[in-house]
């Protein structure tokens, strides 16, 4: 037989050689692994059985989910001298362009908006709750979720548990922790996929929250509530400083008007009692109290002013957010797909089959090898 001597030729055509016997060798392991699957093929399709009959049991047990979502946009323009200014700038390419939706859209998802929306009382199928609750029954988290005792010896179990008050800042640990798993569900956290997003397109400027639930009441009204929760708390944060300087305003000028009302009263009366007093010096009292009332007079008018000048402000001020489509009713539920539990089953359950085979294929030669 003539064999060949690898170290005779030189290095380049050694480390040729070397890698076509690597790229050989690893063809014929992969014929002999092939062939293993081939021989032991029932061994795969009792593999997958299981995973089939598990996804099988959840498009069948899967309850459907309810999606919508909710459009909006948000007006911020001023007016004014400050609005026309940018719109005369903003032909030159000048103008500001400051556009807070990604502001908006962030918010829509805090604990402060969805915690407010959660608690809001409302009635759904003839029963009225808190909204969190209606979501802890809808989606059965009690048997679902929280019917599992804690790893964690400090976290409190929640088997059982449902809200019996909003007041968030007297909560205990037990209700801070309910909200926090209702807020992972809807949120998504490492163990749930989200079902509450919000999204923004900055070519239209037009905004959308998106939730999906296993309940179509449920997900319109909530929707439909973390929608006015995010307005309402939108506007009174956009004008606090307006405000704050419209209630003061307003109670100067309520002050003065008690003030012009109590001199007004006391001139007259003192008219009344001292109608046949002659004497300049008893008059001295009417021209004072008709001096006071000029005066408060003229303060009070110019604090009428200052406070339509203030109004007209907190006005101008606030934000214009305003409903583009609303989710209403009937909505289509969205089953477990029966072809995707087919699919994921049938390649979850190939690619263990496979790696259990192949395995022990390979450790058996290795030990074989080995003796």
């Amino acid at each position: 037989m003539i064999t060949k001597d690898v170290s005779s030729y030189p290095a380049n055509d050694s480390a040729a050689v070397s890698e076509e016997l690597s790229l050989s060798d690893l063809v014929a392991r992969m014929r002999i692994y092939a062939a293993e699957l081939r021989r032991y093929w029932w061994i795969v399709a009792l593999i997958c059985l299981p995973f089939l009959v598990w996804q099988g049991y959840l498009a069948l047990t899967t309850p459907p989910m309810y999606e919508t979502d909710l459009t909006f946009m948000v007006d911020e323009d001023a007016g004014g001298t400050s609005g026309l200014l940018n719109s005369v700038l903003g032909d030159f390419g000048l103008g500001s362009q400051k556009n807070n939706n990604d502001r908006i859209v962030e918010l829509a998802k805090s604990m402060r908006i969805v915690r407010g929306a959660l608690f809001t009382r409302v009635e759904i199928d003839g029963s009225s709750d808190f909204l969190i609750n209606h979501f802890i029954r809808l989606h059965r988290l009690q048997e679902e979720e929280w019917d599992k005792p804690s790893k964690n010896p400090e976290q409190p179990s929640l088997k059982g548990f449902l809200f019996t008050r909003d007041s968030f800042e007297q909560f205990n640990r037990l209700e801070y922790a309910a909200l926090k798993s209702v807020y992972g569900i809807l949120l998504g956290d490492e163990k749930h996929k989200a079902i509450y997003s919000t999204r923004d397109n900055p070519d239209s400027g037009i905004m959308s929250l998106s939730l999906s639930t296993r309940s179509e009441s449920l997900t319109i009204i909530l929707l439909r509530t973390i929608f006015d929760q995010l307005s309402t708390f939108y506007i009174l944060s956009s004008t606090t400083k307006q405000q704050g300087t419209f209630n003061i305003i307003q109670a100067k000028a309520d002050s003065l008007r008690r003030l012009l009302n109590g001199t007004e009263y006391r001139a007259a009366r003192f008219k009344e009692q001292n109608n046949l007093i002659l004497r300049p010096t008893d008059q001295l009292p009417i021209e004072r109290l008709s001096r006071e009332k000029g005066m408060y007079s003229l303060i009070y008018g110019e604090a009428l002013k200052n406070l339509e000048i203030a109004d007209f402000s907190l006005r101008n001020k606030a934000p214009y957010i305003q409903a583009i489509d609303l989710p209403i009713p009937p909505l289509t539920g969205m089953p477990y797909g029966k072809k995707k539990a087919l699919l994921l089953g049938l390649g979850l359950g190939l690619l263990a089959g496979c790696l259990f085979v192949i395995g022990r294929k390979f450790i058996r030669d290795a030990l074989n090898r080995a003796n």
